[in-house]
């Protein structure tokens, strides 16, 4: 009998032992802070988009391979805009960051005061940038900003105020 107390009283030690050891991980794995997540690796070249519209009258998108380089989504989205005539003269991206799996694209004032197309331009300048976009794997939708705000829309158009989901390239 003294022999079975002495097991029962090691087993409980042994117990109380564990259940410290399990209860001192929990709080340390809670307290550490999770690793960063890496970043994701840039392509070395995507496509831009162009809208044109082709001999039948009909708007395509003719694909331009830019190399991603140093600038980023920076240096490809002003390609695009250097490229693309439905974005109104002047219009710079002041700004191109990624926060999550969204793309946050700022553009200067000339984006909306300049823009003088219809609904068919203005669907064409939003397929060309989500289109354009597509190209990053990370990026799964895009807001638009005008001088560091939320616009509601270039022309008035389609609605810009919720981040823009980004549409395939074909």
């Amino acid at each position: 009998m003294n022999e079975a107390r002495r097991v029962q009283g090691v087993l409980g030690v042994l117990f109380v032992l564990i259940a410290g050891i399990a209860i001192a991980v929990g709080i340390w794995l809670r307290l550490s802070p999770p690793p960063a997540p890496e970043p994701p690796t840039m392509p070395p070249s995507v496509q831009v988009y162009v809208p044109k519209v082709d001999a039948r009258g009909e708007l395509t998108y003719e694909p331009k391979t830019v190399a991603v380089g140093e600038r980023g989504y920076q240096g490809v989205f002003e390609q695009l805009i250097r490229e693309a005539p439905v974005f109104p003269q002047g219009t710079r991206l002041l700004k191109a960051e990624r926060e999550g799996d969204t793309l946050v694209l700022d553009f200067s004032q000339e984006l909306v005061d300049g823009f003088a197309g219809g609904s068919d331009d203005e669907a064409a300048l939003i397929n060309a940038l989500t289109r354009t976009a597509s190209g990053f794997p990370e990026i799964k939708r895009i807001r638009l900003l005008v001088q560091g705000q939320p616009v509601e829309s270039i022309g008035g158009h389609i609605d810009t105020t919720q981040p823009l989901t980004v549409s395939s390239s074909r």
